[in-house]
């Protein structure tokens, strides 16, 4: 069921040269989006979102949209790149949490916690037809998900059962379950040959490494509270996670699974993306409304942005 926004806010922008990567930034307690330029590192505009608590945010791999949930409405909102303004409000599940295209961009899957009307699922929605056409069910709130690199596969975390289903993307059934018991588990990361993925296991205070050929856990990387994200470098050589509650960013070096630096942050540290380039981690701190850069080469940080009120969800346009 579609339904179209209500009158719109112009988008507030400052000129971006061509080519130049975009971070967008949901803030939940402000209804927007902060656009960041990764290269001058600067907000270079504000797209209104309309009522609803708007949280994660996704970009169809063209780069021409992206999708936000709605925490309190229970919807999605689509955002036109170009023209940096809200054009609808899209209802798919009961209670959608998080995102994801499949790496096609044929279908968009949405991570559906239980509600009045469905259950701790994942949904795959066509968006030529704008139907669903496939649901599986699996263990209660799921958070993150990530493809496999061939497209086959797609591994779910589950936030509080503290697990990792495993989907087969073809026939939309579960082939595999990692259960490791951490509560506030969230974060996966996978590497750049597809052979390990990296689970934040919450509570447990650990980062597993699963062997994505067999599904088992070949490793535990020990952190000093409770880890919440886990993104990897885009050289693969470092892991960054985020203790939320201790309001640090735990570096690990990958090569030996030790830790390498922590760095301290302003105010509950949440999502981790790498901008383009290698050059600079980027966080929100959802507490302190703002996103933290942190300088890759010496683990420090090295300025602040700041957003709207509440900054969560973030994702880079594609190219």
């Amino acid at each position: 069921m579609r339904r179209l926004g209500g009158a719109l806010a112009l988008t507030l922008a400052v000129a971006v040269p061509a080519g130049a990567a975009t971070l967008y930034v949901t803030n939940t307690r402000s209804d927007s989006v902060s656009v960041i330029d990764t290269d001058t590192l600067d907000v270079v505009a504000t797209i209104p979102l309309g009522p609803g608590k708007p949280n994660r945010v996704v970009f169809h791999p063209d780069g021409k949209t992206a999708w936000v949930v709605y925490d309190k409405s229970h919807d999605l909102g689509v955002i036109d790149a170009e023209a940096r303004k809200l054009v609808r409000r899209v209802r798919i599940g009961g209670n959608p949490y998080n995102l994801n295209f499949t790496p096609d961009g044929r279908h968009l899957v949405v991570l559906d916690w239980s509600s009045d009307t469905s259950d701790d699922e994942v949904i795959f929605y066509d968006l030529a037809a704008g139907t669903i056409d496939g649901r599986v069910e699996v263990s209660t709130w799921p958070a993150h998900s990530v493809f496999a690199r061939d497209g086959t596969r797609l591994y779910v975390s589950g936030e509080t059962a503290g697990d990792v289903t495993v989907i087969d993307v073809a026939t939309r059934t579960i082939v595999d379950r990692v259960v490791h018991g951490g509560g506030d588990a969230m974060g996966l990361a996978l590497t750049a040959d597809g052979r390990t993925l990296y689970a934040a296991a919450g509570e447990n205070k650990v980062v597993l490494k699963i062997d994505t050929a067999t599904n088992t856990v070949t490793g535990r990387i020990a952190l000093p509270g409770v880890v919440h994200e886990a993104t990897l470098t885009l050289d693969g050589k470092f892991l960054y996670t985020t203790l939320r509650k201790a309001n640090r960013i735990v570096v690990v070096r990958t090569a030996d699974d030790r830790i390498v630096a922590t760095i301290r942050q302003a105010g509950y540290p949440d999502l981790v993306t790498m901008a383009p380039g290698g050059r600079h981690a980027l966080v929100t701190n959802r507490v302190a409304n703002l996103v933290s850069v942190i300088d890759l080469a010496t683990h420090t940080q090295v300025r602040t942005i700041p957003v709207g009120r509440a900054p969560h969800g973030m994702a880079l346009r594609p190219r």
